[in-house]
């Protein structure tokens, strides 16, 4: 047998066990990490949460800025068909008018709002075609929805005289301020730009927006009535 050394191999050593100071140490490390873990975790639910609804909330503005815009004239209350309701009118002039007053010839009633673009826009286009809807015996009558539908705009004189140029004083086309009766009834979801052709029996014939991008359409309407 040979002779060999015999090295042992040291004991293995189990940790030392923390006193209760240093396990009280640890807990309180933990409790803290969790808790900031789970802070962490809140906040970020909470943002989501603050995301979606300014999602919800940007999605609502844009659906009741196009419903109350200029751009469509769906779901009014005065379809083509039928008789256009009786409101005051208040001219430039002063001279107090009514919706009843102007049946006899037909007449392009068109509510606008003076802030708004489409509407300045409107004007001025049909400060062009005023002369052709004359010549189908058609009368233009503008008019501010009541109070501007409550934002700040130019005065309706300013507005009218500004876009309709020498065509301001023109007989055919009559510029005033919709009495807020008259706005509710003709213009009960608030749009900034809405026209309504009515025959000269005081029927309602066509309804839409925006003459500026609409004119032919509504040259058409027109002509129809000659």
């Amino acid at each position: 047998m040979s002779k060999s050394s015999t090295r042992q191999r040291p004991a293995r050593q189990r940790p030392a066990r923390p006193t209760g100071a240093a396990r009280r140490r640890a807990e309180a490390q933990r409790h803290k990490r969790n808790r900031l873990l789970l802070g962490g975790g809140v906040t970020l639910v909470v943002a989501l949460v603050a995301l979606v609804i300014a999602l919800h909330v940007a999605n609502a503005s844009s659906g009741s800025s196009s419903a109350s815009g200029s751009s469509g004239t769906s779901g009014v209350s005065l379809p083509v068909g039928t008789p256009a309701p009786n409101g005051a009118i208040t001219t430039l002039a002063g001279k107090a008018e009514t919706v009843a007053g102007l049946r006899g010839r037909p007449t392009l009633i068109w509510f606008v709002t003076t802030w708004c673009s489409s509407c300045q826009a409107g004007t001025q286009a049909m400060a062009q075609n005023v002369a052709t809807l004359a010549s189908d015996g058609v009368r233009v009558v503008e008019v501010e929805n009541y109070a501007d539908l409550g934002q700040s705009g130019p005065a309706m004189g300013t507005f009218a005289r500004t876009l309709a140029g020498s065509d301001f004083s023109n007989p055919d086309w009559t510029f005033g301020e919709a009495s807020s009766a008259l706005t509710h009834t003709y213009n009960p979801k608030a749009y900034l730009d809405i026209y309504y052709l009515i025959n000269a029996k005081g029927k309602i014939t066509y309804v839409n927006s925006s003459p500026g991008s609409t004119m032919p359409q509504l040259l058409g309407a027109a002509k129809a009535l000659a």
